[in-house]
């Protein structure tokens, strides 16, 4: 048997049925509404039902939504609006790429279906402590391989992350964090919160290693030596059982591969370009190299237009990267045995297709001159070749913005990374005239 109650000037209505919990009926905002109130005592129910009408009714008068919306479903209209946006061209595909995953691992399955306007900014506190820990105690220590398809449709998989979160990433997921809610913001489902800055310890030096001037004459120097160095045709072999043995090893052209890798270490070094822009850079990228390359060398110039990171400009090398140039040309032409097109790689293997990557030679390099690390204890890479040519700018007093330029950053990542060089920029004032003190 169906109860109603109605007390004097209340804006709502209780009903119960056969002894089962209360329910309140109520209209607002041109629909009516009907919610339990997971009660069976009467008052309790009047007290709920109080609450509920006067939370309403404050959203309503706010311009927020009257319905709870889930997080969950907040979220996967989110993602549908990226996917549009992305198609419109008005967000980077990087989006779909590493927002997406981001968003459905972590944040759906941190907040679920709790409707987004009851997440509060100590919530958003507790999240980020779970998800600094989740590859190592929390949801994802049980998974083993993480699988991820490729733009090309194939499927690959990948053993899952045993470590914490480092600051940077998710200083990094923050930013997916702010925009999904203020999103919903805008949508009506919520009201703003602070989302909190992640809680950084102290700082740690994670500057990527560069090269003193010193150091990468003696980098080089050495690989210019390689170049013509006699190769072995035998190799000593050592087995873990003690026999030692000589093998007969078959010569292969590692001349042309030494030329290789000199001239990128040359190019990287001298013009301040990522690795990215390396593996992209094609011969009509070096613009006016084919018209200048006859001429005498005081009057060859060059440009290089660079892509990568979803950025692209043109780019003033300093002139030491055309003898490097010259190198790979004639290279191409005497391997390939053909011209050299202009949409073909400018590290190019002998059959003209792109280098991958120079990372293992120039491991192997680094190895042979004992700079493997810097005075840190970090080990360089190929991009430590960019470090140098950004300090080294700073250091002989070219501008940070006409650098930042050049380089295709901003002035803010070279300020953050690079004010350890502006010292010595500056050291003719950091030592004045001695006198007496």
């Amino acid at each position: 048997m169906l109860q109603r109650s109605r007390e004097t000037n209340q804006p709502f209505v209780l009903f119960q049925r056969d002894g089962t919990n209360w329910s309140m009926r109520y209209s607002m905002g041109g629909r009516q509404i009907r919610k339990s109130l997971g009660t069976t005592d009467r008052i309790e129910a009047s007290r709920l039902a109080n609450e509920i009408w006067h939370e309403q009714n404050y959203r309503l008068k706010h311009g927020l939504s009257i319905v709870e919306h889930p997080f969950d479903e907040v979220a996967d209209e989110f993602i549908r609006k990226i996917e549009v946006e992305v198609e419109r061209k008005e967000r980077s595909a990087d989006h779909l790429i590493y927002w997406l995953p981001k968003i459905r691992r972590f944040l759906i399955g941190y907040f679920g279906s709790k409707p987004i306007d009851k997440i509060t900014s100590p919530d958003i506190e507790r999240y980020l402590e779970w998800r600094k820990t989740y590859w190592t105690s929390g949801p994802g220590s049980a998974i083993e391989l993480i699988r991820y398809e490729r733009e090309d449709g194939r499927i690959f998989s990948r053993p899952a992350p045993r470590k914490v979160a480092s600051p940077s990433t998710i200083k990094g997921e923050m930013v997916i964090v702010r925009s999904l809610f203020q999103q919903a913001v805008r949508w009506g489902y919520c009201q703003p919160i602070a989302i909190p800055s992640p809680q950084i310890g102290k700082k740690t030096d994670n500057r990527r290693p560069g090269f003193t001037q010193e150091e990468y004459k003696k980098l080089i120097n050495m690989a210019l030596v390689r170049i013509s160095e006699r190769q072995p045709e035998t190799r000593e072999i050592k087995a873990k059982d003690g026999r030692e043995w000589t093998m007969k090893v078959t010569p292969k052209n590692i001349m042309a591969d030494r030329i290789r890798l000199y001239s990128y270490v040359e190019i990287l070094a001298h013009s301040g370009m990522r690795v990215s822009d390396g593996k992209n850079l094609k011969w009509a990228n070096i613009l006016g190299f084919r018209e200048c390359r006859t001429k005498p060398i005081g009057q060859q110039d060059v440009r290089l237009q660079l892509r990568s990171k979803g950025r692209s400009g043109t780019s003033i090398p300093l002139l030491d990267v055309i003898p490097a140039l010259h190198m790979l040309w004639d290279l191409f032409e005497s391997e390939v045995g053909r011209p050299v097109n202009d949409d073909d790689p400018v590290f190019a293997d002998s059959d003209g297709k792109p280098i991958a990557s120079f990372a293992k030679s120039f491991t192997q390099l680094l190895k042979v001159c004992g700079l493997e690390r810097d005075f840190r204890g970090k080990r360089r890479t190929p991009y430590s070749l960019r470090h140098y040519y950004i300090s080294a700018m700073l250091i002989k007093g070219a501008s940070i913005h006409d650098i930042a330029i050049n380089t295709r950053t901003s002035l803010e990542m070279i300020e953050k990374h690079y004010d350890h060089v502006t010292t010595e920029a500056i050291k003719h004032r950091l030592r004045p005239e001695q006198t007496e003190w």
